[in-house]
């Protein structure tokens, strides 16, 4: 794996790890472990927090929130606010890319804005962006 300072992880990766994916659960937590070794900062953003908590309040599962907010914390993950300039940033990102949905966008620039090295996703339409590595599970 290539080593980052700072990576950013999308939504998908959250519910892969605390949903416990057959594909996918193993190898996040491979990398996450990898990544939590190197000292790398992690960041996400509120849109993680919205996407991923959707679900488990409409299927009534507290504990995977309890999860996600526990998960947050051991990797001391603060979620980070949408600004005027992120959404700002995101508007260019889709005038760029025009298959680029709005929470994509909102996420990736929310990643730029932070400064970071790379984002972790499982979004393989995103490797289009040349703004920031993307990194994919």
């Amino acid at each position: 794996m290539k080593d980052f300072n700072s990576l950013f992880l999308d939504t998908c990766i959250f519910i892969y790890f605390i949903e416990k994916h057959p594909e996918y659960n193993e190898k996040i937590a491979e990398i996450l472990e990898y990544y939590l070794n190197k000292n790398t900062t992690f960041s996400t953003s509120v849109i993680t927090h919205s996407e991923f908590c959707t679900m488990p309040y409409r299927t009534n599962n507290h504990l995977n929130i309890q999860q996600f907010e526990l998960l947050l914390s051991q990797l001391d993950i603060i979620p980070i606010e949408i600004n005027r300039k992120i959404a700002d940033d995101a508007a260019k990102l889709r005038a760029k890319y025009s298959s680029l949905r709005l929470m994509d966008a909102l996420q990736i620039s929310t990643a730029i804005n932070q400064n970071c090295d790379a984002f972790l996703t499982n979004d393989r339409k995103l490797q289009q962006i040349i703004e920031i590595q993307i990194f994919i599970v």
